[in-house]
């Protein structure tokens, strides 16, 4: 169950000991990138002793250029300042109205909020009545709210803004007077302080965050309650006691608007019945889910679009990828380490509790070629820490839909993933990328290619959902990818299946430049993803083999145009299409040469005929010797015919066989066609001579 996950990983922490304000930064909203913007109009109340309350505007951060955009500036906020002020943004209802409960009076502003600060003291005071009602920390009288009232319009009414400018604030109560005030006065400025008092000018307002932690808890742990509390057993510790509801606006999957997967029907007095928490499992759940939230991240937009994308047709293929990403649905992915078993020692705890940090701080944007950094093979920005070891195991969900309004569609759990997976995957999807480049490369005919080809196949070459989902579908791309994560043997004959279908949707283009470039990419595609599953699968050291449907393209090269004729065989229905096509080519050249027409096109594909192993054989390969005869500029050689005939005769030993298997012909035989002349490039290129020596070349 995902929440027992949750409340696993959560107690880890909040018993490693974390500082007070390391835990306000992971369990409030203060570093959210969606709330940085709040702390450009901070409204600071002052109540101290008998005196007057003071209001100050403050503007919590400074606006910073944007590197190659002169007219557009970024806020970058006071971090140390705003977690004085921690305060969470709702994830569902309308944030316009008071919601949860509020530990510390800091209260998020939206446009429509200050709008009404500004026109009339009215606004200011329904703000205020709504939310002090649902503050645990303070209670003031109505002649105060309205005094109050009145100095924040005057302040609000005063501000100079742009009216095109969206406005978003906080406004926080700084009430010296309670009993349970989480603000103190020193004469010593810090880098943490609220700025200068002005009702005792000298003094600095400095926020002690072990209170305004503690008081956090309380709203939390009220938050629960307040959708259902008793005497009962934890769910989840089985501890005895008061137990509350599972309610907890930290993890939209738990709102209650939604009655899945929670077993409460939709009905909020039986959510108690359903999952009962004591106070440290609520709280663990607080933990846990604030750490899954953080680490929730959009998959990648390739990513996104192939997986939507039709399988066995390529212009349908091209056509998702020529959409706009808005109008696909955001998959989101999430992951987290936990322990296999319990960790009682409290060093190792603290360490846990470390390493957490580590993969919610990770400088993904800096360095995204980390060790610890698996977005190659999760889809989505993950770092881990350095070493995790394998006495951890990584658990990986794939999920869409409303996260405001609890509507979450769960597309795949992957638990019980082994760190050292992760690091092989990736290298051998680094692999794979150099290798499509050299087919690039080859098949092309180029010494070099452009930065950004490079860095295109190194992104989608080398990312491992990518590969699956283009191979077997998106309708399947879940099932596969745990199936690599839990190191299963990968089958290569749906990718076979569907690289021919995608192949024959193109042949009716050919020889036309879309249709061939489409054609040589999907050949790219077959021969790579191949190299990635062999690869693949010797690492598992699959009996019989490595699951391959044909020699190396490197091997079959040699064998067709250089192997004795007496030892000119083919293994496989692959090799045999392989080899049809690179003779075919070799031919062609010479036709065009002559009759300035592509052969395959003018004497196979004729009136947009389907490319299949028959026409290949019919039209192709048996009618090349005649065709040779009427034209006197096309000499074939003695040793080409001979090989010609050889694999006539071949195809008539495979015949049967090619009939079962015809998506591997026609996908081999595009390969062989494609490869056909190819020359070893030269270069001096470290990258190149690298991807050289992996293909044995």
């Amino acid at each position: 169950m995902i929440i027992e996950d949750l409340i696993r990983l959560g107690r880890l922490l909040f018993e490693g000991h974390m500082d007070p304000r390391d835990v306000l930064r992971l369990v409030s909203d203060v570093e959210s990138q969606t709330a940085k913007n709040f702390y450009k109009h901070v409204f600071v109340v002052e109540i101290a002793d008998d005196k007057r309350p003071v209001v100050t505007h403050q503007v919590w951060g400074q606006e910073i250029k944007i590197e190659g955009k002169s007219k557009k500036a970024d806020f970058l906020p006071d971090f140390e300042k705003a977690i004085g002020a921690p305060f969470v943004l709702p994830q569902g209802g309308n944030p316009l109205h008071p919601q949860g409960k509020y530990g510390v009076p800091a209260y998020p502003c939206w446009d429509k909020h200050i709008k009404s600060f500004q026109q009339s003291t009215e606004g200011v005071r329904e703000f205020l009545t709504g939310r002090l009602t649902r503050t645990l920390s303070i209670d003031l009288p109505e002649a105060l709210i309205v005094e109050i009232a009145e100095l924040t319009h005057r302040v609000a009414a005063g501000l100079k803004v742009d009216e095109r400018e969206k406005l978003l604030g906080v406004f926080l109560l700084v009430d010296m007077n309670s009993a349970k005030a989480a603000y103190a006065y020193t004469t010593e400025p810090s880098r943490h302080d609220l700025g200068h008092s002005v009702i005792y000018p000298g003094m600095f307002i400095e926020p002690c965050c072990t209170p305004i932690l503690d008081l956090f808890w309380q709203a939390k742990l009220a938050e629960g309650a307040e959708e259902g509390k008793m005497e009962g057993t934890c769910t989840i510790c089985g501890g005895v006691g008061e137990v509350i509801s599972s309610y907890c606006k930290s993890w939209p999957w738990a709102l209650i608007e939604w009655s899945c997967p929670l077993p409460h029907g939709g009905d909020r007095k039986f959510l108690v019945e359903g999952i009962a928490l004591c106070h440290d499992c609520y709280r663990a759940l607080v933990y846990g889910s604030c750490v899954f939230d953080k680490l929730s991240q959009p998959i990648h937009s390739l990513l996104i679009k192939e997986i939507f994308s039709p399988t066995a047709n390529s212009a349908g293929n091209k056509t998702t990828t020529n959409r706009k990403l808005s109008d696909l649905p955001t998959v989101y992915g999430s992951g987290y380490l936990l322990p296999v078993l319990e960790i009682t020692d409290a060093y190792l705890r603290s360490d846990f509790a470390v390493n957490i940090q580590v993969m919610l701080n990770s400088p993904i944007e800096r360095d995204p070629f980390l060790a610890g950094h698996i977005e190659a093979v999760t889809g989505f920005d993950l770092c881990l820490p350095e070493d995790p070891g394998n006495d951890f195991r990584l658990s990986l969900l794939y999920f869409s839909g409303n996260l405001g309004r609890g509507d979450i569609h769960l597309r795949a759990c992957i638990e019980d993933v082994l760190p050292s997976t992760l690091r092989h995957l990736k290298t051998m999807a680094r692999d794979c990328a150099d290798n499509a480049c050299f087919l690039l490369r080859a098949i092309k005919n180029k010494d070099a290619l452009s930065e950004k080809q490079i860095a295109y196949y190194n992104q989608i070459y080398g990312s491992v959902p990518w590969l699956l989902a283009k191979a077997y579908g998106g309708s399947y791309v879940w099932d596969q990818l745990q199936a690599v994560l839990h190191r299963r043997p990968l089958l290569l004959e749906r990718h076979t299946r569907n690289v021919s279908q995608r192949m024959r949707s193109l042949a009716p283009l050919y020889p036309d430049q879309e249709g061939r470039n489409g054609i040589y990419d999907e050949v790219i595609f077959y021969l790579a993803f191949n190299d990635f599953a062999t690869a693949y699968n010797s690492w598992l050291s699959v009996e019989g083999g490595v699951n391959m449907i044909a020699r190396p393209w490197q091997e079959l090269l040699k064998v067709v145009a250089e192997s004795p004729i007496d030892e000119l065989i083919f293994q496989s229905v692959a090799e045999l299409g392989f080899a049809c096509g690179n003779v075919i080519r070799q031919f062609g050249r010479q036709y065009y040469a002559v009759i300035q027409k592509d052969y395959l096109k003018h004497r196979v594909l004729t009136f947009g005929a389907d490319l299949t192993p028959e026409e290949v054989w019919k039209r192709g390969l048996s009618r090349m010797f005649d065709v040779a005869e009427r034209y006197d500029k096309v000499q074939l050689s003695d040793d080409f015919r001979k090989r010609v005939g050889v694999i006539l005769d071949e195809y008539r030993r495979l015949c049967e066989d090619v009939q079962r298997n015809k998506d591997e012909f026609i996908a081999s035989f595009w390969s062989g066609y494609a490869l056909q002349g190819f020359i070893k490039p030269q270069s001096s290129d470290r990258s190149v001579d690298e991807a050289l020596m992996k293909v044995g070349l």
